[in-house]
């Protein structure tokens, strides 16, 4: 039953930054590693399909009860361990237990750190703990995830090649946004994606530049189901947050009032809010053409990047560190890092070029084989693998 990764070794040209699994819970990771390929990725998850479904005979979910952690035993416990082992997370590497078990009904510090190991590799908290979601993950046979990797086979393989040395890749189900230079990951941070209401697409465009202390022109899909209602009823409110009324025609600005509202109903108006600091956009916005309106940006609503699954905004992506970014978009221009700090720290918006301008990568990927030649797993937020 032992199985080996047979991903190992591959070099290609085109690469592609994905996380390993190692790197799931932290936050902004400055230290390099290797970006994975993509011209052979597509390929690695055939191959990687076509070995779960050779698995799917030896599989047998875990009985249906409650959770299971350190110190339990039984026979749940005994067919998780079997199930770790079949996926190869029980020691870290796949194959089987070579050295006997005690007990191997007895939930033990090995067995929990396989767990560990297979949250990571499914975009789980890793609690050692097999409950709700772990439970969930587990409980998908690998003729699902075969099929699952097929699909991300497709999507692979639709990315345009990457000719550049520098690119920026935003993976949604991922949460995760990656600057990539020469071949390595220079930067690694968490991020906020749309809600499946108002999802994040996919993009293939480039960051043109950086904007310190932006404005914000609301969307008017936000401004009808959302800012309208709060503007009506507390229009006091909503000047001290810094929202004026901004004419489309002409761009003239006014308070926020009764006749004002009612032009910017009618389709003839919309909301601006001033730079500041409680500017939606937050601090940093990074210019990406497009024709969704969607930005990189900061946030004021620091509390979400300690949520482990992050899709809460309206289609934009936030950045944990918007400002690392910046510096690192902007390194080779002259700036450093004190001076991105009292540009964002500014009173007026300052907006500068990027050149030259590198490419970003917003993707959906819910499967991958990462840099150890392990598949990866995601949760399916926006339903597009069914």
């Amino acid at each position: 039953m032992a199985w080996y990764p047979r991903h190992l070794g591959l070099i290609a040209l085109l690469t592609v930054a994905i996380t390993s699994a190692a790197s799931i819970n932290s936050g902004q990771t400055s230290r390099e590693s290797t970006a994975l390929n993509i011209a052979l990725m597509g390929e690695q998850l055939r191959s990687e399909a076509l070995h779960y479904r050779t698995l799917a005979k030896y599989w047998r979910p875990v009985p249906q009860g409650g959770p299971l952690q350190a110190g339990d035993r039984g026979e749940r416990v005994l067919q998780l361990r079997k199930l770790l082992e079949l996926y190869g997370d029980y020691r870290g590497q796949p194959g089987p237990v070579s050295a006997p078990q005690k007990d191997p009904m007895r939930f033990d510090s090995a067995l929990q750190s396989a767990l560990e190991r297979f949250q990571r590799r499914h975009g789980l908290f890793p609690s050692g703990i097999a409950e709700g979601a772990t439970l969930a993950a587990l409980s998908v046979s690998p003729i699902e995830r075969a099929e699952q990797m097929a699909r991300n086979a497709l999507r692979w393989d639709k990315l345009p090649p990457l000719e550049e040395e520098r690119y920026v890749l935003v993976n949604v189900p991922d949460y995760r946004l990656q600057l990539v230079e020469d071949g390595r990951i220079k930067l690694d941070m968490k991020t906020v994606v749309g809600k499946n209401s108002s999802r994040t697409p996919n993009l293939h465009t480039r960051i043109t530049s950086v904007v310190f202390n932006p404005t914000w022109t609301v969307p008017r899909s936000i401004l009808i189901t959302e800012l309208l209602p709060k503007a009506r009823h507390n229009p006091a409110a909503m000047h001290r947050r810094g929202y004026r009324v901004i004419q489309y025609r002409g761009g003239k600005t006014s308070p926020i009032t009764d006749e004002s509202l009612e032009r910017a109903a009618g389709g003839h108006a919309t909301l601006r809010q001033v730079s500041g600091p409680d500017n939606t956009l937050g601090k940093v916005k990074f210019v990406i053409p497009n024709k969704q309106a969607i930005f990189l940006h900061d946030t004021q609503a620091q509390s979400l990047f300690t949520e482990h699954h992050r899709a809460f905004s309206h289609g934009c992506v936030r950045l944990q560190q918007p400002e690392e970014l910046a510096y690192s978009l902007l390194q080779a221009q002259g700036w450093d890092r004190t001076r991105i700090a009292e540009a964002a720290t500014g009173a007026e918006p300052l907006r500068v070029s990027i050149k030259p301008a590198p490419k970003l990568f917003i993707v959906y990927m819910t499967a991958w084989i990462d840099a150890e030649g392990r598949p990866q797993f995601r949760r399916d937020i926006y339903h597009k693998d069914q």
